[in-house]
């Protein structure tokens, strides 16, 4: 800006103020549109990523608790494969995601569970509803993974953020051609101009990968339902060997139902003091 202010003289620019000032508002206003549709766009996607993370939360819960309904053997298997599957993604592939990596055992644990539903065979129309439910809820699951791992990987292309760039430095750039009679008060306004773009360009770049760098998408949502699968009583139905959960349900209930027994008194009775032995002779 000095440069230009020792190079082009102040007479010389303010004479050209005025077709400087249509010009300059004609690209200020398509600079401004492009930078709002970023500013939008990153912040929908971010938004997106949000409800991409709840809803794999949301269909991993509804998994765990349809396998409860389920025969002992599977149900079981399916509900420490989604416990499994929880922990995974917030220990493991939740830090790999910022350098737009998934984790390896996450997949093996995601396709054992579908292989698991799969492998289920229904006897009852009530389990052929569980089975049904359960391949929505795998299949919104599979989605929501599939969506998560490409909003990790994916940003503005490279071509935006050089004409994000190129536009800013341009759009800073021509207010050096305007002639103020204050120098200062010139300084200021360029300053005040160049602030405002460094700011949005600082919000769409942190905004711009949902799981990388200082704000991002945390896995809380996981986390919630990680801490509730390991305080549910659900699988502490299932401790005892063979039985499952209606029969250990219906064994409790029995139990409050049947009256006590009654107490046996242990304590030892003196034993009986012999008679006198008569005989024939007596």
């Amino acid at each position: 800006m000095f440069l230009v202010q020792q190079l082009v003289p102040i007479a010389v620019r303010r004479q050209h103020n005025d077709v400087a000032g249509f010009i300059y508002a004609v690209l200020g206003v398509v600079y401004a549109v492009l930078l709002g549709l970023m500013v939008v766009a990153v912040w929908e996607e971010w938004n997106a990523a949000l409800r991409t993370v709840d809803d794999e939360a949301g269909a991993l819960a509804e998994i765990f608790w349809l396998a409860d309904r389920m025969p002992e053997s599977e149900g079981h298997h399916i509900q420490e494969l989604s416990r499994s599957y929880a922990r995974v993604v917030v220990n493991e592939e939740w830090p790999l995601m910022e350098r737009k990596k998934s984790s390896p055992r996450a997949w093996d644990l995601f396709d054992e569970i579908r292989a698991s539903l799969q492998g289920f065979d229904p006897s009852t129309p009530a389990q052929q509803v569980l089975y049904e439910h359960g391949f929505e809820r795998m299949r919104d699951l599979a989605d929501a993974r599939r969506d998560r791992l490409l909003e990790a990987k994916h940003g503005l292309p490279t071509i935006l953020w050089v004409v994000l760039i190129l536009g800013g430095i341009v759009v800073v750039s021509f207010t050096y051609l305007f002639g103020l009679d204050s120098t200062l008060v010139h300084v200021l306004m360029v300053a005040a101009l160049a602030l405002i773009i460094a700011l949005v360009l600082f919000t769409v770049a942190a905004l711009n990968y949902p799981f990388k760098g200082d704000i991002t998408i945390g896995p809380e949502a996981m986390e919630q339902i990680l801490g509730r699968f390991e305080s549910s009583k659900l699988s502490d139905l299932r401790q005892r060997a063979g039985e499952s959960p209606s029969a250990v349900r219906a064994g409790q209930h029995v139990s409050t139902l049947l009256p006590s027994p009654p107490l046996v008194s242990t304590a030892a009775t003196p034993p009986s003091q012999p008679g006198p032995i008569h005989t024939q002779a007596d």
